[in-house]
């Protein structure tokens, strides 16, 4: 794509974007070697030039996992601004090429700051994690409630009024029986829910308990198994395992409908204890076989659950230890009583909601929680997103936002009006496609979101937002700040900095932002810029800088 740059600052950050970002959740790297190694975001003053250095690592067009970026590297409403060497500057339209030598610029002496220690960034901090962000209203909101009236409202969304959402999702009339509608109508659920948990916690078992239409085919199986997510979400896990039994999706997906007393499979069996509750190391080959068995006869008939008398072994079976003629109900009760159940997954719960790879005495206090609620799932929430480690450094940015979570989030908080017909192929290009994970296993998640690829489709995105006007995707920049009151160039950076990334953003970037919002006043080519076109190119570098890719 671009010759191997020659400038001494690229050579200097040549390692991989995986590497990169694997760096900075593991190992804590400073935020500006992260913006100069995993493709320059165009923030800083070195933000280009770090830009053309990736490029060059990225494989020629047509090599095997390239993606062409299907808009342009910056905004369109930005080519009239001519900043100086000192500020990072969006350039005309077109593919960057190596060609270009930026001129050489001190990088400032950066001092750490802490982070997660005011109201507001603790409280944006719980919106991104137990839910999708929130708009400035929203936000203001909560801000007034504080903390712990926010955990609780989260929490207790039974009680939160949610029937204007229905009636816009009921006015589209999808087709929810075809992959593209239902990935449409999930999304704008999880846009416009008063109950964001409740969406939250439904992608968490979606890509846990995960099936696909790639083998489902068309029909309603899809779909009612996501419904029993969001209906149980908060629910006991016990309970959840049970019905994910019967689920006609599941059925299909792991082959269980055909697991006949003659002849039992044992896919689901497998999976149930692997991926599902205990964890590999925790039964054997002949608790999978006995698990198999008590599962035989488990039918679809009619699209729905059947369960054939006829086809269930009722044998003996011995199962972690525990013998008789035992069905797949109690199955799952075995399972669940084991010490390796409530440990297995409120460790994915906690990772899912704070950060990998917690401290055993983390897990295990949240393993208590879970017995002691008879594996109910809200205690165990409750107490992830209330803990000191939820709102530690060691959480703070700790994330790599899905592409699912990247996207909802930003229309949320942006409140970009949008029928969403753009967005399942934008997340289909980042590396994730709602109701058809890769395997069994779901995504994997965390740093193998980022790589020279879906980076590209992330900035891609970044600039799909920030030049929205049509009638099916449109951004009002220009009205945001001024119902914030955001009149000055600081208070219009200070209102998206709260807004997207909840206040916490270095302050030598912040008066780079500044900066390059003042320079645009400058009268270039006998133009000036509109207010519409400079909130447009301010929202488009936040939403592409390395802050935002993280939560």
């Amino acid at each position: 794509m671009a010759q191997q740059p020659e400038n001494a600052f690229l050579e200097a950050h040549e390692p991989t974007l995986e590497t990169t970002i694997e760096e900075l959740l593991t190992e804590g790297i400073g935020r500006r070697a992260f913006m100069a190694r995993a493709a320059g975001l165009g923030l800083t003053a070195t933000g280009i030039s770090v830009f053309l250095a990736a490029c060059a690592v990225i494989p020629e067009e047509g090599a095997a996992g390239t993606a062409t970026p299907t808009a342009t590297l910056f905004p369109t409403p930005t080519p009239f601004l001519d900043m100086p060497p000192a500020t990072a500057t969006p350039i005309s339209t077109g593919e960057p090429t190596a060609s270009l030598t930026p001129t050489a610029t001190p990088t400032p002496v950066l001092v750490a700051e802490p982070l997660l220690s005011t109201e507001i960034a603790r409280i944006s901090h719980l919106l991104r994690r137990a839910g999708f962000g929130a708009s400035p209203e929203e936000l203001d909101g909560f801000v007034d409630m504080g903390l712990d009236a926010t955990v609780d409202y989260l929490l207790d969304y039974e009680s939160v009024d949610n029937r204007e959402m229905e009636t816009l999702l009921a006015g589209y009339e999808f087709d929810l029986g075809k992959r593209t509608p239902l990935q449409r109508w999930w999304l704008l659920r999880m846009i416009h829910t008063k109950r964001p948990l409740q969406e939250k916690m439904t992608l968490f078992y979606h890509g846990i308990l995960t099936s696909s239409f790639r083998k489902t085919g068309e029909g309603p199986e899809m779909l009612a198994q996501n419904n029993l997510f969001r209906d149980n979400a908060m629910g006991r896990y016990d309970d959840m395992l049970k019905a994910i039994s019967r689920d006609p999706a599941m059925l299909i997906w792991l082959d269980s409908r055909r697991n006949k007393k003659a002849a039992p499979n044992e896919n689901y069996a497998r999976e149930l204890m692997e991926l599902f509750s205990l964890g590999i190391g925790h039964y054997n080959e002949q608790d999978v076989r006995e698990s198999a068995r008590a599962f035989t006869g488990w039918e679809i008939r009619r699209k729905g659950f059947f369960f054939n008398s006829k086809q269930h072994d009722n044998g003996v079976k011995l199962f972690l230890g525990t013998s008789g003629d035992l069905n797949g109900d109690d199955i799952v009760d075995i399972i669940e009583s084991q010490p390796a159940a409530g440990k297995y997954i409120t460790r994915r719960l906690f990772e899912f909601l704070a950060y990998d790879d917690p401290d055993p005495e983390v897990v295990e206090r949240l393993a208590k929680i879970f017995r002691d609620n008879n594996t109910e799932i809200k205690p165990v929430v409750r107490a992830i997103i209330t803990s000191d480690e939820f709102y530690s450094p060691k959480a703070a940015r700790a994330i790599v936002k899905s592409p699912v979570e990247l996207l909802a989030a930003t229309v949320r908080t942006l409140k970009l009006k949008t029928d969403a017909r753009a967005f399942p192929g934008a997340l289909d290009a980042m590396g994730q496609v709602l109701f058809e994970p890769p395997d069994v296993a779901g995504w994997p998640g965390g740093t193998t979101w980022i790589n020279s690829s879906t980076l590209l489709q992330r900035v891609n995105f970044a600039n799909l937002v920030a030049t929205a006007r049509n009638s099916r995707l449109r951004l009002d920049a220009e009205k945001l700040v001024q119902d914030a009151g955001a009149k000055t160039d600081e208070e219009q950076v200070d209102f998206f900095v709260r807004l997207l990334l909840g206040g916490e953003f270095h302050h030598v970037d912040r008066a780079l932002l500044v900066e390059y919002l003042e320079e645009a006043e400058l009268v270039v080519a006998r133009q000036r810029p509109t207010l519409d076109e400079k909130m447009r190119s301010l929202v488009y570098l936040l939403l592409a800088s390395p802050e935002y890719q993280l939560a």
